[in-house]
């Protein structure tokens, strides 16, 4: 069954609300001036902050950059890493399609200083998993799986900031591409202790993007 045909047939309540609300979410990028109220931030951290983790860990921080003078650095520091990356590209003779990919992650991040709040999602360093436990002891020879745990928990967390967003009326965009271009994000932030995963924008949404194409459900589906 179509998803449009599916979700024609859900009756009203709870349920569909959730399922309106993921589908109608969308990356925003153009936001208006105006300030996103206390309470919505504290009501969006909240709902992020219900993330599971393993063993209850709760590594995921959150950073509110706020003050102009740190986002005059994310700025400045953006700007430097793409000059360079373009100069390392050159240098290396790379195909001028990767030169154009470059730009246009570039241009997609390049708002994010202006958003009504910006925020800086990571883990805490300090935190460790089973899997890096074993790996401590000799007893698995990775400690991935550590890794892996800690960005799903950072997923989770950012679905459910997401959608509290979108109840609220908020837009939002999750960027990673800023860390492409800045190599010392946690220096500039002033949290050595944490490790940023990526930055997310809230605020009252300047535009209206149409929903990008989604591959067919059964085409990311397999029953073994």
């Amino acid at each position: 069954m179509a998803d449009e045909e599916h979700r024609g047939r859900v009756a009203p309540g709870p349920a569909h609300w959730v399922e309106q609300l993921i589908f109608q979410r969308r990356s925003i990028r153009r936001y208006r001036h105006d300030a996103v109220p206390e309470a919505w931030i504290q009501a969006v951290l909240a709902c992020a902050h219900q993330a599971p983790s393993p063993s209850n860990s709760q590594p995921v921080r959150f950073v509110r950059v706020q003050s102009p003078g740190c986002r005059g650095k994310l700025r400045r520091a953006l700007e430097t890493g793409h000059r360079r990356l373009l100069a390392d590209h050159k240098a290396a003779g790379a195909p001028a399609r990767l030169r154009n990919w470059i730009n246009a992650y570039h241009r997609h991040c390049a708002f994010m200083d202006t958003a009504p709040e910006l925020l800086a999602v990571g883990v805490d360093s300090a935190v460790k998993g089973f899997a890096w436990r074993l790996h401590q002891a000799g007893l698995a020879s990775s400690d991935r799986l550590s890794e892996s745990g800690m960005d799903i928990t950072v997923g989770l967390a950012l679905q459910g900031l997401l959608l509290k967003a979108q109840a609220l009326g908020l837009g939002s965009c999750i960027l990673t591409a800023p860390l492409i271009f800045i190599p010392e994000v946690e220096k500039i932030l002033g949290v050595e202790g944490m490790t940023v995963k990526c930055f997310v924008t809230l605020g009252v949404a300047d535009e209206a993007p149409t929903a990008p194409e989604r591959l067919p459900l059964q085409d990311v589906i397999r029953v073994v």
